[in-house]
Formats: structure tokens, C-alpha cells, sequence
């Protein structure tokens, strides 16, 4: 099926139709018309799926190739065109369901892959906040490789790192300590930490960048004492010169 997918821009959404069902964005707005103008598209492509549910299975549950927006939901509209003529339909996610409705795809925005503010740390230079996207690429972009998810916090906060970070000559990062500051885990390789109180990567709050910046601020130098590995912070030469 030849398909694009089109959500609304929540800094567009004048009338707080977002997630709003069909008749709920129809009593909100004071008319049936979809307003093309707030939304934006997020993908544009050729799907395996043969029906409306198995787009929204797909779009729901995972992230396509191609795919800049957020999980499917209430409110997201799909347009399915003809694979003869090319004509276009389009319908509109409902609580349960699709309804079939007019909409105007030339008033609808490209949008642009949302951003995430996180913690970044590299081998041999101090934290930063850093944003980056949330598209696949954008991750892995981020820390040289396919990733993986490390939870060794309390919260809803992990570490992105790479996957082959201890297996492909990366060097060593930054250190995860138990309870008794002894060192349980060494990261190679750059990684970032995120909120993860979702399916999908999160932005951090402000407190949350200020306390893992201070947490995992300086980078490490790593050694042996006592048949224990130890950490041992240091300022990295070019700060150390400011």
C-alpha cells in the first residue's frame, strides 16, 4: 500500500483537538472539517500492511524506516491511495476504527523528527546537554554504532550506548558504581542518558540534566588495586588550560 501518515503539530492545535476522537475535534471545532493546517506529515511511503489496522498495529507498536512521528494514535490521519489510479483517501484515526474524511495533504507541513535533550558522554572529554534527534540514525549517530539500552538507575532514566562498544576498540568512558562506590560496569564508547518513561526516548528534565551532567561530569582513567578496579576522575587537558 502506498500510504502517508499525517499528525497534528501540537503548537498548532488552536482548538486542543490532538488525541481528540471524531466527534469530540468535531464539537471542539464547530464543524466536521479536519483542518489539513495543523497537521504536519510524518511519513510518506510503501507499507506491507493491507488494511487501516494493520498500518496503526505497525506505526503504534514500532518505528518504520522513514516514520518522524509519534506512536499512531486518536486523531493521526492516513491517506491510502489507489494503486491504479493514484487517487487519494483519507481517514481519520478514531477511538475505534477509521472514518473516512476530507482532507486538504497541500495545507499539511512536512514535520520535522522531534528532538531529545540529553546527558552526552565521550571518551576523554567532560558532559554536555546535547539534543538530538530520535529518528534510528539520529541515535546511533550518537554513539558510533547500533545501540543498546542500560538501565542501572532507580527513575525512568537509561543509558543509550553502543551495542559493540567493549568488542570494537572503543575506549572506556565512564564507570556505573554499586552501592559502596565500587565500580560494577565500564561504558566504552560514547553514550547518552535519556528518559525512558515511555516506549520512546524522552527528553530529561532540567534537574535531571543537571544532576547526571555533575554525576558523570569528568571522564575516567581506570586501574587495578587490591583484585578491584578503580576509577579515578581528571580534568581533561583542554579544560583545564581555560
Amino acid at each position: 500500500m502506498d500510504i502517508a501518515i499525517y499528525q497534528i503539530d501540537p503548537e498548532k492545535d488552536r482548538d486542543s483537538v490532538i488525541f481528540s476522537d471524531y466527534e469530540q475535534m468535531a464539537d471542539r471545532r464547530g464543524t466536521e472539517k479536519v483542518d489539513a493546517a495543523i497537521y504536519g506529515k510524518v511519513f510518506e511511503g510503501t507499507v506491507e500492511e493491507n488494511g487501516l489496522e494493520g498500518i496503526y498495529q505497525a506505526f503504534n507498536c514500532g518505528r518504520p524506516e522513514g516514520f518522524r512521528g509519534r506512536s499512531m494514535s486518536v486523531s493521526d490521519v492516513v491517506e491510502v491511495r489507489d494503486q491504479d489510479s493514484g487517487s487519494p483517501s483519507f481517514y481519520y484515526c478514531d477511538t475505534i476504527g477509521f472514518r473516512k474524511t476530507d482532507f486538504e495533504p497541500e495545507k499539511a507541513a512536512e514535520m520535522k523528527s522531534p528532538t531529545i535533550r540529553v546527558v552526552l558522554c565521550e571518551p576523554g572529554q567532560t558532559a554536555r546537554i546535547a539534543e538530538i534527534g530520535t529518528e534510528l540514525e539520529d541515535l546511533q549517530n550518537a554513539v558510533g554504532g547500533y545501540i543498546e539500552t542500560y538501565y542501572p538507575f532507580s527513575e525512568d532514566v537509561c543509558i543509550v550506548c553502543n551495542d559493540e562498544g567493549k568488542l570494537n576498540g572503543m575506549s572506556p568512558c565512564r564507570a556505573i558504581f554499586g552501592e559502596e562506590r565500587e565500580v560494577v560496569d565500564i561504558i566504552f564508547g560514547p553514550f547518552f542518558i535519556c528518559g525512558c518513561s515511555t516506549p520512546e526516548f524522552g527528553s530529561l528534565t532540567e534537574e535531571q540534566l543537571e544532576r547526571y551532567c555533575d554525576m558523570f561530569r569528568y571522564p575516567e582513567r581506570y586501574y587495578r588495586a587490591g583484585g578491584a578496579i578503580l576509577a579515578e576522575p581528571y580534568v581533561p587537558a583542554r579544560e583545564s588550560v581555560r
